[in-house]
């Protein structure tokens, strides 16, 4: 038996259209504190929360079916770009990136424990046997009655499942994955290996997909305590992480003071423990006999992204309110901007506006991020309609806009008013509080235009959070808090001049969540 250490901060990106899994960890089993200590701050961003069956952009368009009309060569006359949602962009789920960033508790230099190894091992559960995210069918155990399926296999056959799985082909540090230590990038000479570490003894089916992964170097690193430490794995068409189908994950960490290896875990003695220099748990203890008593409270999240409020839906409203139910969108249903009596066309003399919700709760004592990943409006043969600026700028009809902002939550409905009324505080308006909004995306309340003239509501949006996620609201540091419900009303405002080409206009914004535990 060996220990791995949780990953996500003390005491842990799902979006959906937008949803964000945020993975957390707590440890597999009990060790000594003396000999065991934690990793702290901890945190995971996905590049994608969307599931790993998953990878087309606002058109249907994945990198194994890009848009047909594409032609040509890139500078060539006529020109056409392929259009898809990239390998690492928020649409794909089926090839992301993922960055973990932690700060170790062991000051390694004055120990002379060189960190010479990460694993990393992802499971379904925060402790106990570890079972591969995933919900493929079968089994991937030997002589099991039915097979486990691979997600090319469950893709092909049109199943809507994935199983998580570490795809990495003769990766390269700093092309497909870096180690960054206190901001600086590591030394040359890491490598990265990857295989499946699944109990046997867990009770149903395993995936037999890749869940762990060992980083190692002879030579090492010697952080002092509390550096932070970033863990960055690149996605690209070939390299990637596949995300599981449906449901949270955990992954365990720990750091090791050898890089020696035997089936993928650092070790040069019988007990692997022995070179385990952060990880573990902490536990009291007390040099008499005592009466000893432990327990865990294990990370949760909950993150839910749609166009339908259930405090304000005066359309499918239930009877009564749970005190902080999800976000969701009906079934079938999509955001449609501009003249609904026109198809939802949009037209040079009017702005038109869509919105929609995210909510936001977590044990997360440390704060979290949350971030939105997506491109502007675009149509099937590459043209687009221009984004707002980063820096916002107010809806202009007859100059082409795509931009979204934060607005003031609208009214709740009567029957979830009778709930708030109730007054035993467990109801509350929807407020995204504690969470504190970035600057430039909280002034989209107001009008949209008078006339030809400009309205006073404003609006941004950054073309390059496709590949580079764009925080937008937060609470970390000494603005941390647990969050109990935190619900913001996004509001998107389109526009288009007269020569802007014809077509049926898409996209995907993808909403994504980090908390630090």
């Amino acid at each position: 038996m060996y220990t791995l250490k949780s990953i996500l901060k003390r005491g842990s990106i799902f979006g959906a259209a937008g949803a964000i899994l945020m993975a957390t960890i707590l440890p597999a089993s009990a060790a000594f504190a003396d000999a065991l200590n934690p990793l702290t701050e901890r945190s995971l961003l996905l590049s994608s929360s969307a599931p790993g069956f998953q990878d087309t952009d606002g058109s249907g368009n994945a990198f194994d079916n890009p848009n047909p009309a594409a032609t040509g060569n890139v500078g060539d006359p006529g020109y056409v770009p392929k259009t898809y949602a990239p390998a690492g962009s928020g649409a794909n789920g089926r090839k992301t990136g993922q960055t973990f960033t932690f700060r170790v508790s062991t000051d390694s230099a004055a120990s002379d424990r060189a960190i010479q190894a990460f694993t990393l091992q992802y499971c379904t559960k925060a402790a106990g046997l570890c079972q591969s995210p995933g919900d493929n069918s079968g089994d991937a155990r030997q002589d099991a009655e039915t097979p486990r399926k691979t997600n090319a296999e469950a893709l092909e056959d049109g199943d809507l499942t994935s199983d998580l799985d570490v795809n990495y082909t003769n990766p390269i540090q700093g092309t497909d994955f870096e180690i960054i230590v206190g901001g600086t990038p590591a030394p040359a000479g890491w490598t990265l290996e990857t295989s499946n570490e699944e109990d046997d003894e867990f009770v149903g089916d395993l995936t037999g997909k890749q869940n762990f992964i060992t980083l190692k170097n002879a030579s090492g690193i010697s952080p002092a305590a509390n550096t932070q430490i970033k863990i960055v794995f690149k996605a690209t068409e070939t390299n990637y992480i596949t995300n599981p189908g449906s449901k949270e994950f955990f992954v365990k960490i720990n750091t090791y003071d050898s890089s020696l290896t035997e089936n993928h875990l650092p070790q040069l003695a019988a007990d692997v423990n022995d070179h385990i220099i952060d990880g573990g748990v902490t536990v009291a203890n007390v040099m008499t006999e005592s009466i000893h008593i432990t327990t865990k409270v294990l990370e949760t999240m909950s993150f839910s992204v749609g166009i339908r409020n259930p405090d304000m839906d005066t359309k499918e409203a239930p009877a009564t309110h749970g005190t902080c139910e999800a976000i969701y969108t009906p079934t079938g249903e999509r955001l449609q901007i501009g003249n609904q009596n026109a198809e939802y066309s949009l037209e040079t003399g009017q702005s038109y506006d869509v919105e929609s919700f995210w909510r936001l709760s977590s044990n997360s004592s440390g704060g979290a991020t949350v971030y939105y990943s997506g491109e502007t409006l675009t149509n099937t043969v590459g043209d687009f309609i221009a984004p707002s600026s980063t820096a916002g700028e107010a809806s202009l009809p007859g100059k082409e806009q795509f931009g979204l902002a934060f607005m003031d939550h609208e009214d709740v409905s009567d029957t979830f008013q009778d709930a708030i009324d109730l007054a035993d505080g467990r109801y509350k308006l929807p407020s995204i509080a504690p969470l504190n909004k970035n600057a430039v995306y909280d002034r989209g309340n107001g009008t949209l235009n008078t006339g030809n003239a400009a309205g006073d509501a404003i609006f941004a949006f950054d073309r390059a959070s496709l590949m580079t996620p764009v925080s937008i609201a937060t609470n970390t540091g000494v603005d941390s808090q647990v969050l109990s419900c935190a619900t913001a009303q996004m509001r998107y405002v389109a526009n288009i001049a007269a020569d802007t080409p014809a077509g049926v206009y898409t996209t995907k914004i993808n909403y994504l969540a980090a908390p630090q535990y």
